[in-house]
């Protein structure tokens, strides 16, 4: 069912890693958005296309919202967001989407994401720590090519630095090479079973690639894992 259309113009749309925009929507008409974090829109990318988008802030000012965009498929979305500027107007539907952390989960919260698909992840812990929850048990592990792509890295560092006895930030390239990268090297899939062991009292949030979110169930589920307990969302 069709949500909402909502009119804003673009706050701003600057480049965060060599091939993702983060553009800055500001509603105009209704000049209020609520959501929740982790959820979606849609936008009208061109005539008759549609793209949908993960809201990558916390639902903490309903006048405004941030979406993470990859450039590189290069199709209509790319497009659209690569030539949009600060003051063009833009539409969205929305928001849609249950991936969102809901009062029943467990304790202890996985996030598992793989390039833009961390952006509906950044929201649900931003989202958390501004409810007062910083300092409940989260384990993020974040995969990317190269190291220009870890978007909001030094965002993460300074959480893992803030809350180090219970927010865990585990950054992977599967591409390293020529980077100078002290981290860890390889898929998230080869990144995991190395370093979670034990998977009792948590709810895991999977965001990535169809691939990416089969592997990544059937390794959660082989550590004991409940099905039910796995939360995903597919980005491509």
């Amino acid at each position: 069912m069709a949500k909402e259309t909502y009119a804003a113009k673009c706050g701003a749309n600057e480049l965060i890693t060599p091939r993702v925009y983060e553009a800055r929507l500001e509603l105009v008409d209704p000049p209020r958005f609520a959501y929740k974090a982790g959820q979606f829109i849609t936008v009208p990318v061109a005539d008759q296309t549609l793209r949908s988008y993960s809201i990558c802030s916390p639902p903490d000012d309903p006048g405004s919202l941030r979406v993470a965009v990859d450039i590189q498929p290069g199709g209509p979305g790319s497009r659209f967001f690569a030539a949009l500027k600060a003051g063009d107007p833009i539409k969205f539907q929305g928001p849609y989407g249950a991936f969102v952390v809901r009062d029943d989960a467990l304790p202890h919260l996985l996030f598992i994401g793989t390039g833009t698909g961390i952006a509906p992840l950044r929201a649900m812990i931003l989202d958390l720590e501004q409810k007062g929850q910083g300092h409940r048990k989260m384990t993020l592990f974040f995969g990317v090519r190269y190291c220009d792509d870890l978007m909001y890295h030094d965002e993460f560092l300074a959480l893992a630095q803030k809350y180090p006895d219970t927010f865990t930030y585990y950054p992977s390239l599967s591409k390293p090479e020529g980077s100078d990268w002290p981290g860890h090297c390889g898929r998230v899939t080869s990144i995991l079973p190395k370093l979670l062991t034990a998977t009792e009292g948590m709810t895991a949030y999977l965001c990535g690639s169809k691939e990416m979110l089969k592997d990544v169930t059937e390794i959660l589920v082989g550590l004991g894992m409940d099905k039910k307990q796995i939360k995903r969302e597919q980005f491509w």
